[in-house]
């Protein structure tokens, strides 16, 4: 059972679920939307990648003007957010619409959260659209669904 924003808001309240930076104005009726922190991070330039090995990156800061994603690049983002769910608590993450509709692809594996995840999120941004997008800090990227195990 997925639960509803208020039910999101008392498992906060109560400490079963914690967001750092959290914003009452991100709650939605069934989710709670994260936003971009400042900090991406790209594969190094080889022209090979061997799936045996762990991939190479570089990290950044986005600037003023933002990152541009351009089509067919991939960049990995954070969420400004820290979640910090207890053994009773999951999170999906799903690609807010608004940012699907500009060919972006921000769940491209990592959507589920384990419980007892104490962590920002990691977003793997694809650009699937045929033009360059413009990513900033703060942008509403994606939302999580929270649902509480059973017994």
């Amino acid at each position: 059972m997925f639960l509803s924003g208020t039910e999101i808001i008392k498992a906060i309240e109560s400490d079963k679920i914690t967001i750092s930076h959290f914003d009452k104005e991100n709650i939605k009726g069934a989710s709670y939307t994260f936003t971009l922190d400042t900090k991406y991070k790209i594969l190094k330039a080889n022209k090979i990648l061997d799936s045996r090995e762990d991939p190479e990156f570089e990290e950044f800061t986005i600037g003023n003007r933002g990152f541009e994603l351009k089509p067919g690049s991939f960049a990995i983002f954070y969420t400004k957010e820290k979640v910090n769910l207890n053994n009773k608590f999951t999170c999906i993450l799903s690609t807010r619409p608004t940012i699907a509709q500009m060919g972006l692809n921000v769940t491209q594996s990592s959507f589920f959260c384990e419980p007892n995840t104490n962590n920002q999120f990691a977003l793997e941004i694809s650009n699937n659209g045929p033009v360059t997008v413009i990513i900033y800090p703060g942008t509403k990227a994606v939302c999580g669904v929270f649902s509480r195990l059973a017994n």
